[in-house]
């Protein structure tokens, strides 16, 4: 990238970056387009940003057809979602599966699985959902964009491939398209277990109690590391965080039961109980 952009441009590209759907992709590209230098020297640039927003603009395109059709492939995010991405038969039906209570379909033949499968990862009273997509190929950006939308709108990847080259070949194909992720990168066969993938997305699980009773620890909420009592109660109910005076925690607390302010940040296995 040309190194004299400008301050637009830049906060065009972070829109790009940030953007979660096709659409606010396409509206950001043609901000950096309009934006991009137009000396001689950012030729390359901007012919990549048309190709690009050509791409996307197309895909956006057939979206819009997809709905008035057929079924769409999209899947309905349900809180914090995974997204389960590889090469050919390299056992991701099988992960699905371990992690959650999906029953995919898992033979010893590439392309088993057809579309999305979906299923609920419990962990420690949280759920998280997790979703696999069929296989990914090599030119998978222009091929397959229905199958990388589902992955742009994700919280984090887990890509599972045999090789290093075919996990290049993959992360350029979601670099074209523009997805940048937390990923989790396995080779076949390799085992991961829940509570690993909940470190590495930085995720904490938070129980609620009411006064007099005991805390509930069958159900928790699922936070990122660094949330707050004012998040976990937004979590509860957009509503219910607009009375909150104060919150009792037990855990990370200095001791058990102390009062704090809605400031106080989380910690996993907290136990919070909200006072309004």
């Amino acid at each position: 990238m040309p190194t004299n952009v400008s301050a637009e441009y830049l906060a065009a590209q972070k829109k790009y970056e940030e953007a979660r759907t096709l659409k606010e992709k396409v509206t950001a590209l043609q901000e950096m387009l309009r934006e991009a230098p137009k000396h001689k020297g950012a030729e390359k640039l901007r012919a990549e940003l048309g190709k690009r927003l050509a791409r996307m603009k197309e895909e956006l395109k057939k979206e819009k057809q997809r709905k008035k059709g057929r079924r769409s492939l999209a899947v309905k995010k349900q809180g914090f979602q995974i997204c389960i991405i590889g090469s050919p038969n390299t056992g991701k039906s099988t992960l699905l599966k371990k992690l959650t209570n999906a029953n995919p379909k898992i033979a010893g033949y590439p392309f088993t699985t057809t579309k999305p499968e979906v299923g609920m990862m419990e962990s420690k009273g949280a759920l998280i959902q997790v979703v696999e997509i069929p296989a990914l190929e090599r030119g998978a950006a222009d091929k397959q964009a229905e199958l990388l939308s589902i992955v742009m709108n994700t919280d984090g990847i887990i890509m599972i491939t045999r090789n290093q080259d075919e996990q290049d070949i993959l992360q350029r194909e979601l670099d074209e398209f523009g997805i940048k992720k937390p990923t989790i990168y396995l080779r076949y066969k390799e085992e991961i277990d829940k509570e690993d993938i909940v470190k590495f997305f930085k995720l904490i699980r938070v129980y609620t109690k009411e006064p007099g009773e005991d805390a509930d620890m069958e159900r928790a909420l699922l936070l990122k590391e660094g949330a707050t009592v004012l998040d976990a109660a937004k979590k509860i109910h957009k509503d219910f965080y607009k009375n909150l005076k104060f919150a009792r925690v037990w855990g990370s607390s200095k001791f058990p039961g102390q009062r704090v302010e809605k400031e106080y940040k989380l910690k996993d296995g907290d136990i919070v109980e909200f006072h309004i």
